[in-house]
C-alpha cells in the first residue's frame, strides 16, 4: 500500500549526490517544491508558499550565495562538494515526506555544518512530528546527543536497538566498557573490533567476540524484551484509535484533484499529471538551454556536413545520369539526421538515476517526463533540420519549388523525430550503455541494409523482407524519393540511349537504359523510375508519411510505459580507502640543510632550471606556492575564487587544508595539481625552489572528492591498470602486480 499510494511519504536520501548538472541550485529546489506543493484546499496561495519555502531552504542550508550557480558534477564545474550535499538535503526536505531516511548525508560537510544539519533534522522531527532515520560518519558527541535512539549492526546482525543514552551502559553490562574521552559513536562502531575495544576486567573470556555472539546476547537481554513490548503496544494502540485512517485522509487532502476523481486518492503523487507536464516542460527547457554549448556545436556540425555533402553533389543534372545519385543524396539526408539521434542513448541512461530518485520522492510520473522531453525536442529539431535542408537542398539542385522543399523538410523532420524516439526507447530498455549501443548498432545495421535503396525491395530475400515492412527508415526514404521524383522528367542522352552509333539517329528505334524507360521516349518519368526500379509508388507518398507518424507515436508511448513501469535498480555505493606505503626518503628544508651531508647538499642545490629530476623528487621534495590567484568567468563578469594563497609542504609531513563548505578547498587542490582548464590561474608553484617539471602530473597523486571509476572493472583490475601506467618501465611487471596485492 505504501509503494502504490503513499510512496512519497517515505523518502530516502542516498549517499551520492545525483542531480541534473546544468540546472542551477535555485531551479533544482524550485522544481522539487512545485511538485510537492499541497492542493488549494490546504493552501490558498500556492505560489506564495513556493517562493517563501524556497527562500527558507536557501537560507537554512546556506545556499543563498550559490543559488544561481549550476549544480555541476564530476565533469562539469558547479558548486562545491559540500554545497552539492546541502542541495541534496534541501531537495529531500522539500519533498515533505513523513519518514526521512538519510544515508551518510554528512559526507562532504565540515563539522560545524554537520552539527547544524543534524540540529535542523532534530527541529523538523520535533515540530513536524516526523520519523527520521540517519546513518552518519564520525559523529561528534554533540551530534550523538541529539538522537533519541540508536541501532548498532554488524555483518547484517542487530547488536543493539534502544535509547541512545543507554547504549554504552548496555555494552558495559555484557563486558565492553567505553574508554574515557572517547565519543560514544566511536565506541559503538568499535565494539566488534577486537584490537580497539576495551574489555571489563574479569570478562576476558565471557565478552562477545563475533557478530553472532553479540546477536545472541542482545536477543537474550532485558532491553530486547522491552523493545518488543513497546512495538506490540504501539501496534495495538494504532489499530484501536484508527490513526491509520486519519493519516490517509490527511495525505489525500494534500493531493490535487482528489475532490474530482477517486483515482487520484490512490495515486502517490501530490500533483496532477497535467500539472507535472507543465512543470517538466519548463525544467527540460532549462536543462536544454543550460547546455547551450552542445546545441551550438550541433548546429555547426549539421551546417558543416551539409556544406561538405552539398558541394560533393553540387547541382545534380536532371538527366538519367543523376537518377541514382539523387537517390543517394536523399538517403544520406535521412540517414545523417537519424545517426545524430543516437546521442539520445547515453542521455537516457545517465539521467536515469535522477529520474529514479524523483520517482521515489513521488514528484512526477516518469511518463510525463518522457512526453516533456519529446515536446522540448521539437523546436530545436525544426531549426536544426531547416539549417541542414536550406544548405543541402539548394546546393544540390533538387526540385526548386516551394511544395517540394517544404515537403522535404517535413519528411526529414518527422523521420528525425521518429528515430530520436526509437533510440531513446533503446536507451530506456537497456540496463547499461554497452548493451544499448550494441542493440542500437544491430537495429541500425538492418535498417540501413533493408531501407530499399542499397537493395530494392524486389531483390530482398524473403526471410528478411519483413524487416523492410517494419522499418520506419524505409517509409521515410520512400516518402522522400516520391516527393523528389513525382514530377521529375529525366532526359536520356549519350550512352544511356541504346542502340547507339551511326545509323541509329531515330528515337523511335531507341530506348533509355534506365529502369522505367519507354521505347521511343527520350526521357524517363521519375514516377516510372521509382515504380519499376524500387516498387515505390507516388500515390503512396502520404501513406508512407503517416506510417512514420504512427511509428513515432508508438515509440513515444512505449518510452512512457517503459519509464513508468520498468526500473533497473539503483547501484549500491561503497567507499574503499587504500593505505599507501610511505617511502623512506630524506627531508631537505631550510632548517636541516645546514646539518645535511655534502652529498645531500649537492643533490638539493644542483637542481636543473627545468625542475628537479625524478631521482631528486624521490629523495624528497618541498612543494611551495605563492600568491595563487584564480579567477573564473561568470554571468555578468568574473569571480575570484582564490586570492593570494601561499604555503608550502615539506617532505615527511602531513598538512591539513581546512575551511567551511564552499570555502575553496577543492579549488585550491585543483589549482595546485594543474587540473584547471578554464579561468585564469596566476602565481608561483615551485618544487625545491625550481619550476615544476613536465613529469609533475605523473609523480603527483590526487584523490578527488567525487569517486569516478570504470564501473565495469573490478577493484584488482583498476589497481593493476593504474600501477602499470603510473610506475616507470624500470619496475618489473611482477613487482607492480605484487605491490597491488599488498
Amino acid at each position: 500500500e505504501v509503494n502504490k499510494s503513499y510512496r512519497g511519504e517515505v523518502a530516502y536520501n542516498q549517499e551520492e549526490d545525483v542531480h541534473f548538472p546544468t540546472l542551477t541550485v535555485r531551479k533544482t529546489l524550485q522544481f522539487a517544491i512545485q511538485c510537492k506543493t499541497p492542493s488549494r484546499r490546504m493552501l490558498q496561495d500556492r505560489e506564495g508558499y513556493q517562493h517563501e519555502f524556497l527562500d527558507t531552504l536557501l537560507d537554512m542550508y546556506g545556499l543563498t550565495g550559490c543559488a544561481d550557480t549550476i549544480v555541476g558534477n564530476a565533469f562539469l564545474r558547479g558548486v562545491s562538494g559540500g554545497e552539492r550535499k546541502r542541495v541534496s538535503i534541501a531537495e529531500q526536505v522539500a519533498s515533505g515526506a513523513s519518514i526521512d531516511v538519510w544515508d551518510g548525508s554528512t559526507r562532504g560537510l565540515d563539522s560545524s555544518s554537520a552539527l547544524d544539519y543534524v540540529r535542523s533534522l532534530r527541529i523538523t522531527t520535533d515540530v513536524l512530528r516526523k520519523s527520521t532515520v540517519v546513518t552518519i560518519y564520525q559523529a561528534s558527541e554533540n551530534i550523538y546527543e541529539l538522537f533519541d535512539k540508536v541501532m548498532v549492526i554488524e555483518e547484517g546482525r542487530q547488536l543493539y536497538f534502544g535509547p541512545a543514552n543507554q547504549a554504552a551502559a548496555y555494552f558495559r553490562s555484557i563486558g565492553i566498557e567505553k574508554p574515557p574521552r572517547q565519543t560514544t559513536s566511536d565506541f559503538l562502531t568499535g565494539v566488534t573490533q577486537l584490537h580497539e575495544r576495551r574489555v571489563v576486567p574479569g570478562w576476558e573470556e565471557k565478552a562477545p567476540r563475533t557478530a553472532e555472539d553479540f546477536e545472541r546476547a542482545w536477543l537474550a537481554s532485558q532491553q530486547y524484551a522491552s523493545v518488543r513490548s513497546e512495538v506490540d503496544a504501539f501496534s495495538t494502540q494504532t489499530a484501536a484509535d484508527g490513526r491509520g485512517r486519519e493519516i490517509r485522509d490527511f495525505v489525500d487532502q494534500t493531493k490535487m484533484g482528489t475532490d474530482h476523481s477517486r483515482l487520484r486518492r490512490r495515486s502517490p503523487y501530490t500533483t496532477t499529471f497535467f500539472y507535472q507536464l507543465t512543470r517538466l516542460f519548463r525544467r527540460e527547457w532549462e536543462i536544454f538551454w543550460g547546455d547551450r554549448a552542445t546545441q551550438i556545436f550541433k548546429f555547426v556540425y549539421n551546417a558543416a556536413f551539409a556544406i561538405i555533402v552539398g558541394t560533393l553533389f553540387l547541382r545534380l543534372p536532371d538527366t538519367t545520369a543523376g537518377a541514382f545519385t539523387r537517390g543517394g543524396l536523399l538517403f544520406f539526408a535521412l540517414l545523417f539526421n537519424s545517426l545524430t539521434a543516437q546521442a539520445e542513448i547515453p542521455k537516457s541512461i545517465t539521467g536515469r538515476e535522477v529520474v529514479y530518485k524523483h520517482k521515489a520522492f513521488a514528484m512526477y510520473h516518469p511518463a510525463a517526463l518522457s512526453l516533456a522531453q519529446t515536446v522540448v525536442d521539437i523546436p530545436f529539431m525544426i531549426v536544426q533540420i531547416l539549417v541542414f535542408s536550406c544548405i543541402l537542398y539548394f546546393a544540390t539542385g533538387l526540385e526548386r519549388t516551394a511544395g517540394h522543399f517544404f515537403t522535404f523538410v517535413l519528411y526529414l523532420f518527422v523521420g528525425c523525430l521518429c528515430l530520436t524516439a526509437f533510440f531513446r526507447l533503446v536507451g530506456n530498455i537497456s540496463p547499461n550503455v554497452d548493451i544499448a549501443h550494441t542493440l542500437s548498432g544491430i537495429c541500425l545495421l538492418f535498417m540501413i541494409l533493408l531501407v530499399g535503396y542499397l537493395q530494392p525491395p524486389k531483390s530482398m530475400h524473403p526471410w528478411f523482407k519483413w524487416i523492410y515492412w517494419i522499418n520506419p527508415l524505409a517509409y521515410g526514404f520512400k516518402a522522400l524519393m516520391c516527393n523528389e521524383f513525382r514530377n521529375l522528367q529525366l532526359e536520356c542522352t549519350g550512352a544511356n540511349l541504346i542502340p547507339g552509333g551511326a545509323g541509329f539517329a531515330d528515337i523511335s528505334n531507341q530506348v533509355c537504359t534506365l529502369q522505367g524507360a519507354r521505347p521511343g521516349q527520350p526521357y524517363v518519368l521519375g514516377r516510372d523510375y521509382l515504380a519499376d526500379g524500387y516498387e515505390f509508388y507516388v500515390d503512396d507518398q502520404w501513406i508512407d508519411f503517416v506510417a512514420v507518424i504512427c511509428f513515432w507515436i508508438f515509440f513515444v508511448a512505449a518510452i512512457a510505459a517503459v519509464m513508468e513501469f520498468i526500473e533497473f535498480g539503483n547501484t549500491g555505493y561503497s567507499i574503499n580507502v587504500f593505505k599507501r606505503r610511505r617511502p623512506k626518503v630524506d627531508a631537505y628544508t631550510d632548517e636541516t640543510i645546514g646539518s645535511a651531508t655534502d652529498k645531500e647538499v649537492a643533490m638539493y642545490k644542483n637542481i636543473p632550471q627545468t625542475g628537479p629530476t625524478d631521482e631528486q623528487i624521490l629523495a624528497g621534495t618541498t612543494f611551495t606556492w605563492k600568491d595563487i590567484d584564480y579567477t573564473v568567468p561568470v554571468k555578468g563578469g568574473e569571480r575570484q575564487l582564490l586570492n593570494g594563497v601561499s604555503g608550502y609542504i615539506k617532505p615527511g609531513t602531513m598538512t591539513a587544508l581546512m575551511g567551511s563548505s564552499g570555502a575553496g578547498k577543492t579549488t585550491l587542490l585543483d589549482a595546485l595539481s594543474q587540473r584547471k582548464t578554464i579561468g585564469k590561474l596566476e602565481g608561483e608553484m615551485l618544487m625545491n625552489g625550481a619550476p615544476q617539471p613536465r613529469s609533475f602530473r605523473r609523480i603527483t597523486g590526487y584523490c578527488e572528492q567525487l569517486d569516478v571509476h570504470n564501473p565495469h572493472a573490478t577493484v584488482r583490475e583498476s589497481l593493476r591498470f593504474s600501477a602499470a601506467l603510473r610506475q616507470p618501465d624500470t619496475v618489473p611487471e611482477s613487482e607492480k602486480m605484487e605491490y597491488v596485492e599488498r
